[in-house]
């Protein structure tokens, strides 16, 4: 008689990962336990073993189709003979330092069920089992039990008790499972008719459905937070939500059923197919292929669209007989996705006609993943249900500290290095608004507290008017911490070398702004990196950002300033007698504007030249615009110049000169978009020979917001692996400002394994 003793960590809480050892013992005829602790699951197996061999073994074989394990730790123990059976026994809390499971789609299985007559789960607008359901926006602590959850509320009825402690069942000891009679409801509120509508759960959904159907705009509570589900069929109520959601231009994102409907109006991939079916479920930005719902797109070459995740999505889509909905975040602008009913009830009145909500705690909020494919690798742009919180296992334990990460000033997220791994949260948005700051500061209270959190050192931007740096020198004063502020390019870079454990690169970082070592606006960035050493060895030429902050989303300003200069006649004749404009280019000859290299802002430059646009109304509108019209066909490029003065420098004037010399030769602009994204690429390739020579190093990472263009990221990558490089880039945490506080914290790694 022999006893083993294991621990497991990883993604093993929230999985059916209990279940599964308990299965496994049974089949094994094995005495026991298991249980969740704080850093994972503990097992211990007794019976007439002569090794571990067949428990090792089944696991390999039988692992829950959600679980990843990324070490056990195994050794053998006195038996006990007290026990006579194998059982689950109650969680124990301890040292916190598993991985928090993420929220997982609606599982075939549990869909099935739900259009089941004769099933008692039959139209459960909350149906979920060990495969699917919502975890991270339900946890309150860990460990993973129903009773550190928002679910605490709902006492089992008996079926689900029987089918909760059940071992051969799919919901044995899964913590989101409920049913119509012991579980959430369903409310509907409309704003025309101002009270409740009564009704049972299915009444309430088949009401929304006809309300879809006749054109109107429901707001509905999902898992972490509420969406604005309207018909994209009906072009006037669609232009009616981007006008009440003031998103004048920016996508909506598309929900469907099924691949093969996706296949109808998008181009798919095989890889991009496999992460549709997966149960992360995320906002894939897909290529499309017919001429349908671009007035959802704004006229973009891509349609968002995730897989329907709930229930509650999945019935609406069937009753409504619908190929896809438009399913958009419920916020308006400047403040987060909403996630209280009352909240919505009150700030919804003007954009929904009705709302549609349950009563059940989103205990935090979680937006929609959204990424795109390239080499069949997923690039993440924004981090959240489904991927949040992202867990990474660093590849070595060289520092014993733990560090606190803040990020950046956009697309905020914030990241904690504790023991062996990194943990990123969910995005927190752009703390530009007071209701934005408030979600950042609780969601950074959260996490501390979730995972037990205790750090060392607190990692931040170098820019010192940020929000973050800000706070982060704040609390280092308030708790005796050091503060290490990391250049914004320098941390895009360290983000890829995290994922890709690299110490050594060449790594350019593109983007619209970061504050500069130099105290100037950097944007377009090339380093040669070895370990925490960082030499910046390229950029654009440095040119006046003309209007300062006003030109980020007035980017006319740069174009008329730069087409008045390389050719006046041009301007005149491109932009008119515009008395406005001439003031500003007048302004900028005795004005000491700010001095950029911004890569992010040549793109805006380009694009309103090429009839893109003359202002962004969010972020990157008019870059988006400029990617969408290029001809993929095209291979020429314009010709540019490097000054080896300093570091390597190349002068935007040359190449604006050549686009504006072919609109004035009427080139179509697909041909001139496309010449100049492949530009952008080839500069990259050639900066990259000249320092291959001169560092002897052949690893190149490209991070940074800009290359959030498919295009030019395809194009670069592509061009670079001819040359014989290999090639990295974002593909475990967001490949923009997203993952900003991923690579502070490497950065900080690198300093104290030097120091």
């Amino acid at each position: 008689m022999k006893r083993y003793r294991y621990i497991f960590r990883g993604l093993v809480q929230g999985v059916g990962f209990r279940p599964f050892i308990y299965n496994l013992a049974k089949d094994l005829g094995l005495v026991g336990f298991v249980k969740n602790i704080g850093e994972g699951v503990l097992a211990e197996f007794q019976g007439e073993l002569k090794s571990t061999a067949a428990i090792d073994e089944y696991i390999e074989k039988k692992l829950p189709r959600n679980a990843k394990i990324e070490s056990i730790e195994k050794y053998e123990i006195e038996p006990n003979f007290d026990e006579s059976d194998f059982y689950i026994l109650d969680s124990s809390k301890g040292k916190i330092s598993t991985i928090v499971p993420y929220d997982l789609g609606l599982c075939e299985e549990c869909k099935r069920e739900f259009y089941d007559k004769g099933h008692r789960h039959f139209m459960n607008p909350f149906i979920s089992c060990i495969n699917c359901g919502p975890r991270y926006t339900i946890i309150e602590s860990l460990p993973y039990d129903r009773d550190r959850t928002s679910m605490k509320e709902f006492e089992f009825c008996c079926d689900c008790k029987k089918e909760y402690y059940t071992p051969d069942n799919r919901r044995f000891n899964a913590q989101s499972t409920t049913c119509p009679v012991c579980g959430p409801r369903l409310f509907l509120y409309s704003f025309v008719e101002k009270k409740h509508i009564d009704g049972s759960n299915l009444e309430l959904l088949d009401r929304v459905c006809y309300e879809i159907e006749k054109g109107k705009i429901i707001a509905i509570k999902g898992i972490g937070g509420f969406h604005l589900v309207v018909d994209p069929y009906n072009k006037e109520v669609v232009e009616r939500l981007f006008q009440s959601k003031k998103r004048e231009g920016k996508p909506l994102a598309l929900v469907c059923k099924s691949i093969e409907t996706v296949k109808k109006y998008c181009n798919v991939s095989e890889a991009e197919e496999e992460i549709f079916k997966s149960p992360r479920c995320p906002i894939i930005l897909f290529e499309r292929k017919t001429d349908h719902f671009l007035h959802v797109n704004a006229g973009l070459h891509t349609l968002g669209i995730m897989r329907t995740y709930t229930p509650i999505l999945d019935y609406i889509l069937t009753k409504t007989n619908r190929d896809l909905l438009i399913a958009t975040s419920a916020n308006l602008s400047g403040i987060p996705m909403i996630i209280d009913e009352d909240e919505a009830l009150e700030k919804l009145c003007d954009i929904a006609d009705f709302v549609l909500y349950h009563n059940r705690k989103i205990v935090r909020r979680c937006d929609d993943s959204v990424g795109f494919v390239l080499k069949d690798k997923f690039v993440l742009i924004r981090s959240g249900r489904g991927f949040a919180p992202i867990t990474f296992k660093l590849k070595e334990k060289a520092v014993d500290k733990n560090i606190l990460a803040l990020g950046g000033h956009e697309k905020t997220t914030i990241a904690l290095k504790k023991e062996d791994e990194v943990i990123l949260s969910q995005y927190l948005g752009d703390l530009d608004t007071k209701e934005y700051i408030d979600f950042y500061e609780g969601s950074l209270i959260d996490l501390i507290s979730l995972y037990d959190f205790d750090f060392d050192y607190i990692a931040c931007d170098y820019h010192k008017d940020y929000y973050t740096t800000s706070l982060a020198q704040k609390i280092a004063k308030d708790q005796n911490k050091e503060v290490v502020f990391v250049q914004h390019h320098l941390a895009h870079i360290y983000s890829c070398m995290l994922e890709k454990n690299l110490q050594s690169c060449i790594g350019f970082a593109f983007d619209g702004t970061g504050l500069g070592l130099d105290g100037k606006i950097w944007g377009s960035e090339g380093f040669v990196i070895d370990g925490l050493e960082a030499k910046r060895v390229f950029h654009l030429q440095y040119y006046p950002l003309v209007g300062g902050q006003k030109a980020i989303k007035e980017p006319v300003r740069l174009a008329y300033y730069f087409s008045k200069i390389i050719s006046p006649e041009f301007a005149e004749r491109f932009f008119g007698e515009n008395e406005f404009l001439h003031q500003i280019f007048k302004t900028a000859q005795t004005f000491n504007y700010p001095l950029t290299s911004s890569m992010g802002r040549l793109f805006d430059i380009v694009g309103v030249l090429l009839g893109c646009g003359e202002k962004n109304s969010f972020e990157a509108q008019i870059p988006m615009v400029l990617e969408s019209i290029a001809d993929s066909n095209e291979s020429g490029f314009y010709i540019f110049l490097m000054n080896f003065r300093h570091e390597i420098e190349i002068n935007i004037v040359d190449i604006l000169q050549q686009i504006i010399h072919d609109i004035k030769r009427n080139i179509n602009r697909r041909i001139i978009s496309a010449k100049f994204h492949n530009t952008v690429a080839k500069i990259v390739v050639e900066v990259a020979k000249v320092l291959r020579e001169n560092y002897n190093k052949d690893i190149v990472v490209l991070s940074g917001g800009v290359f959030q263009n498919k295009l030019l990221l395809s194009k670069t990558v592509s061009l670079l692996e001819e040359e014989g490089f290999k090639v990295f880039f974002n593909t475990v945490f967001p490949i923009n400002d997203g993952g900003i506080s991923a690579g502070q914290v490497y950065y900080t790694l690198q300093l104290l394994k030097n120091c």
